[in-house]
């Protein structure tokens, strides 16, 4: 019976794999061809966790779906994938990995400005949006189970988009300890 089920389990993750990457080759054929899906379906965007703790979402209806024209620089992973949760203003997931924005803080939940920095960023790199992650060479351990790194989205960096909203602060104690600390944004936010 045992042996059953952990067969059946792996079949169940095969099909879901197998499932991704066929969406992956759909999406970029889409792209290729310029037949770009549109939003089939709005979102309500809780105002605290305890009406949705966090707001999820399938790939099969991504608002836009465009190419991330970016590219890493560095060692470190560099990870292409979706949002798949909104987690904060500086956190995101990314195929169920979660990922801090590098360089800069946002408000936690019950602090002014939680739900305007959580909800620019759902505005500007909504859940479906396909993503790319520079993780931080000079912080490949992360922070507390996340990745750290340069998120790009809708070829935009979510650290320095954030910053320039006014809904972030840069972590100057963290300057010395990034790959990215002499970046003209970060420079410019006081790195």
């Amino acid at each position: 019976m045992r042996k059953n089920t952990i067969i059946g389990l792996g079949a169940v993750c095969f099909v879901v794999v197998f499932a991704l990457m066929i969406f992956g080759a759909i999406a970029i054929q889409q792209v290729s061809s310029g037949d770009v899906p549109e939003k089939t379906q709005e979102m309500e965007i809780p105002e605290s966790p305890e009406d949705n703790e966090f707001i999820t979402s399938q790939h099969d209806s991504p608002s836009k779906i465009l190419p991330v024209t970016q590219s890493c620089q560095g060692n470190a992973r560099c990870i292409s994938g979706f949002v798949t949760r909104i987690i904060d203003g500086d956190t995101i997931d990314v195929d169920g990995q979660s990922i801090r924005f590098v360089l800069v803080n946002t408000p936690e939940y019950g602090e002014d400005d939680y739900t305007q920095a959580r909800n620019y960023i759902e505005t500007i790199c909504p859940i479906g949006t396909p993503v790319l992650v520079d993780e931080d060479d000079l912080q490949t351990k992360g922070s507390h189970g996340r990745i750290i790194g340069v998120i790009y989205c809708n070829n935009l960096n979510l650290s320095e988009e954030i910053l320039e909203a006014g809904h972030a602060e840069i972590i100057p104690s963290i300057c010395s300890k990034s790959e990215f600390a002499d970046e003209p944004w970060a420079q410019k936010f006081g790195c």
